[in-house]
């Protein structure tokens, strides 16, 4: 069954093949001399919809393209936006791995809340999260560590945070830390350094960006303005303003803060500005489209914050 809507229209748009969408982006004032053979290729393996996405920002209004535009300028775009989610996710997934381990440290050590601590009501804010947190842990799936332990411990009845938080999505954490009580979620926070108001705001910043990245959407426009970060003192300077700030350059910022607090010697923001050296300029200028416009400060990767 289909979403319970009140559809007007009946779907009689068919099917095209690859040369089909190829004649309606020349169309559209697509330029693809001398790059027929490759445009072909890709619209077969890449296909036309994913590309989709990447046409609309050179496009007028009346869905033509700017003066000048060819297939290779959609085709960077597409491999900018590529390079940028495989390097964000080598960063998400440090950053997942460290919250883990600070919530298992901060929870898990403490007498009062113990390796079962997400059994107990008075953990959670407001003394009544400890259901909802449940909710999230039956969908587990059986692996050999949550095996091993039915199999082994009759009490409590339910693995111990540590076997729990292997299991959960990066979702399912940024939930969990949101609804621990203020006290709890500063003893995470403060192995990172920041306030636990913005440590909370930058999971679950983290947690928008890596679903992007993981299913492919496009992330080096993509303006979100929903779990934006919340900027810290000590570097509000380093995060563009509202409305930049829904960009996915606010969130590698956030990003960056969480890297140099789980390792000072990190090295991944030479990764990133080696990708950002990527973004085709060149082919925005022909859509009236700059780095700062979707959200990128000038002269950024000069920053002490950055080097």
């Amino acid at each position: 069954m289909g979403p319970q809507l009140q559809p007007q229209l009946n779907f009689t748009k068919p099917a095209k093949s690859s040369y089909a969408h190829l004649r309606h982006l020349r169309a559209k004032g697509l330029i693809t001399k001398g790059q027929q053979s490759q445009a072909l290729n890709v619209l077969q393996f890449v296909g036309y919809y994913q590309l989709l996405i990447y046409t609309r920002p050179l496009q007028d209004d009346q869905k033509r393209f700017y003066p000048g535009v060819r297939f290779d300028d959609i085709l960077a775009l597409y491999e900018f936006d590529r390079s940028l989610r495989l390097v964000l996710l080598d960063a998400i997934e440090q950053v997942e791995v460290a919250f883990r381990s600070a919530i298992v440290n901060a929870m898990a050590n403490d007498k009062d809340c113990g390796p079962h601590f997400y059994l107990k009501n008075q953990t959670f804010q407001g003394h009544g999260s400890a259901p909802q947190f449940h909710e999230e842990r039956l969908g587990l799936r059986l692996t050999n560590p949550i095996k091993h332990y039915y199999h082994t411990y009759h009490t409590p009845p339910y693995p111990p945070i540590w076997t729990i938080l292997e299991e959960l999505s990066i979702g399912q954490m940024s939930r969990l830390l949101a609804s621990l009580d203020r006290e709890h979620r500063r003893r995470v926070a403060t192995q990172f350094g920041y306030d636990e108001k913005v440590i909370v705001s930058w999971l679950k910043s983290t947690t928008m960006l890596r679903n992007n990245c993981a299913h492919h959407s496009r992330v080096w426009n993509n303006n979100v303005g929903a779990d934006s970060p919340q900027s810290a003192n000590a570097i509000h300077s380093e995060f563009p303003g509202n409305p930049d700030q829904g960009f996915f350059f606010s969130r590698t910022v956030a990003l960056q803060a969480l890297l140099k607090a789980i390792d000072p010697s990190t090295t991944w923001q030479d990764r990133f500005k080696t990708v950002m050296r990527t973004l085709p300029v060149a082919t925005l200028s022909k859509a009236g489209i700059t780095p700062q416009s979707i959200g990128i400060p000038f002269q950024w990767e000069t920053r002490p914050y950055w080097n």
